[in-house]
This record gives structure tokens, C-alpha cells and sequence, in this order.
């Protein structure tokens, strides 16, 4: 079986809530979403073909976007990640699991319904929630990659520790909060 990983990109980045902006027709999201495509387009031409989402509301859904955008002129594909195959009644309000959009606002719902509809495969690392499961879905995406696209200003949470295990297993890692700081 090939080694993917030389032409394989994950993205890891806040969910809505955790973003400085909540509106998307602001001046910092419109830069944030320009540097999305520019970190998209860069990585296909430096040969990344496959991008791996993990599909939360936020950062990964835009990336999501982002990719699909791109696909329209080039050759991506777009797997999804999700944590786990189905909620139940232990995932914490606000978590993603799957059906993960069950959680998600309208809107986030129809882009993540989009997004999946689009995605070349879909894979659930777990039948169900359970702790744990999206620090795998995490692990999982590192350890398929060799670039990491993040939003990461430095505040603890999954996405911190998507970019340490990132920085720990030598991934080219292209941080989109740097630009974002100082135009917020």
C-alpha cells in the first residue's frame, strides 16, 4: 500500500465559538478565508493532492470550503475524518460527534450536509462518542500527513494539541492565526 502522507494536508482550527469574529462578512474573515485558498493552492502546487477535514464548525468547515473550491480547477480529493460514527446521550453540548452536525446550527449543518455530500470518502475513527474520541480523530490526521494548515493563536484545546503532535511528528505547519493577529 502507498505511503500517502508526502501528498496528504490536514487542517486544524477553532470551532465558531472559539474564533474573534463571528461575523463572516467582516474584514478578518474575508483575510482569513483569502489565506485559506492561498494555503490550499500553495499545497497542491507543492504536490498535495488529499485533505483531511475533521468537519467542526469553524476552521475545519471552512477549510473544507476552501478545498472544494480549489478541486473545481485542480485534482483534490477531500476524505473527512469524523470522530465517531453516532451521538449519544454522553457527548457534551457543543461537541461534534456523528451525526455530527446534530449539535450544529442551522447554517453550519447545511455547510457540513454540503461538505460531506462533496467528500470523496468519509471516515468515522468510532462507532460511538467517547472520550477521547477527537484527540484520535487528531492523532489520525497527523499521522496521515505531512502538512498541517491551522488557525492557532496559542489558546489550549484540541486544536493545541493537533499542532504539538503536529510539531512533534516534523510536519510543515503553515499557522494562519500569524497574518490574522494583528488585523483583529
Amino acid at each position: 500500500m502507498a505511503d500517502l502522507r508526502p501528498v496528504t494536508c490536514c487542517f486544524s482550527g477553532y470551532r465558531i465559538e472559539k474564533m474573534p469574529f463571528r461575523n463572516e462578512d467582516c474584514p478578518a474573515a474575508r483575510e482569513l478565508f483569502a489565506a485559506l485558498d492561498a494555503a490550499v493552492a500553495e499545497a497542491a502546487a507543492d504536490g498535495y493532492t488529499r485533505f483531511l477535514s475533521g468537519m467542526s464548525t469553524g476552521f475545519d468547515l471552512w477549510a473544507a470550503e476552501a478545498v472544494l473550491r480549489a478541486r473545481a480547477a485542480l485534482p483534490l480529493s477531500l476524505p473527512s475524518r469524523r470522530p465517531s460514527d453516532r451521538d449519544d446521550d454522553r457527548v457534551p453540548p457543543g461537541c461534534t460527534g456523528a451525526i455530527q452536525a446534530d449539535r450544529f446550527p442551522l447554517e453550519w449543518k447545511r455547510r457540513f450536509n454540503r461538505c460531506l455530500l462533496a467528500a470523496d470518502k468519509v471516515y468515522a475513527l468510532s462507532r460511538s462518542y467517547h472520550a477521547g474520541c477527537f484527540a484520535a480523530r487528531n492523532r489520525f490526521m497527523v499521522d496521515a500527513s505531512s502538512r498541517l494548515i491551522c488557525y492557532y493563536d496559542g489558546r489550549s484545546g484540541g486544536t493545541a494539541q493537533t499542532v504539538h503532535m503536529a510539531e512533534q511528528s516534523g510536519l510543515k505547519i503553515v499557522n494562519l492565526a500569524d497574518g490574522q493577529l494583528s488585523l483583529l
